[in-house]
């Protein structure tokens, strides 16, 4: 068997006298959709934190494609293939949508002062490219009717999508979503895990964070559970989800345990 695309190792993170993760080791293997649950405070957030590179774990390992990733910054980390969004927008509002896609690629040869004034040729062809890359996304994330409509007057389910397609725009290898239907309208929803769903079946892999059972259960093959900072189930998603357990994880932290 393949190794897997994602591993993390006895990964231990705590802020002060709170432990966010204690000890998490899970595996993110090519050509599906996994999924990251567990009740609020289990510990998700951090962990994307910990695998992205915005946090640096205070024991363990993190491998991605066959190396340890732990201690990169975010930008090398994207730049090898791994790339996440956030629960928020931080796009600039004021900028269109095409223009916030033409912003993520990375490693431009414009941003040299030498190659601006002396390789203007390889400028505008790597211009052409982007901009070809990103019409051709903006028809996969159904934003192509939106091209020149600025980012702060999307709903919010554009704005995930949005996110979702700067993301893209690196061609990344396991894309990392951080709840992609929360607070989106029940009528866009579907519409958002039709693109994602699309862009799996292209051989784009995914790692997701959501809240929303149903779409858990129509997205992820797998799921690995978080509670208090541990794992406490991992497998597939309808068995897991049928587990004791889990059902009481999330019910006891709902009651305010």
């Amino acid at each position: 068997m393949a190794e897997p695309l994602l591993q993390t190792d006895n990964v231990r993170k705590s802020f002060g006298g709170l432990t966010a993760l204690d000890g998490v080791s899970l595996e993110v293997r090519a050509g599906g959709v996994a999924g990251l649950i567990g009740p609020n405070g289990s510990g998700k957030t951090t962990l994307f934190n910990v695998i992205s590179g915005f946090a640096a774990p205070d024991v363990g390992e993190v491998r991605f494609d066959g190396a340890r990733i732990d201690g990169l910054s975010p930008d090398r980390i994207a730049r090898r293939g791994l790339v996440r969004t956030f629960q928020a927008s931080l796009n600039p509002q004021a900028m269109t949508v095409m223009e916030n896609l033409l912003l993520a690629p990375q490693q431009q040869v414009g941003e040299g002062v030498l190659a601006a004034l002396f390789r203007p040729g390889a400028i505008r062809r790597q211009e052409d490219q982007a901009l070809e890359r990103a019409w051709e996304i903006l028809a996969q994330i159904k934003l192509d009717h939106q091209a020149d409509t600025p980012a702060g007057s999307l709903s919010g389910g554009q704005k995930k999508l949005l996110m979702m397609g700067q993301a893209l725009m690196v061609r990344p290898k396991l894309l990392l979503l951080d709840e992609p239907v929360a607070g989106v309208n029940p009528r866009l929803i579907d519409g958002i895990v039709g693109v994602i769903r699309a862009l799996q079946s292209q051989g784009q892999n995914f790692l997701i964070v959501e809240h929303n059972m149903q779409v858990v259960r129509r997205l992820c093959d797998s799921v690995t559970v978080l509670d208090a900072g541990q794992i406490i189930a991992s497998g597939a998603t309808d068995e897991v989800l049928q587990r004791d357990d889990v059902l009481r994880a999330y019910l006891a932290r709902q009651s305010g345990r």
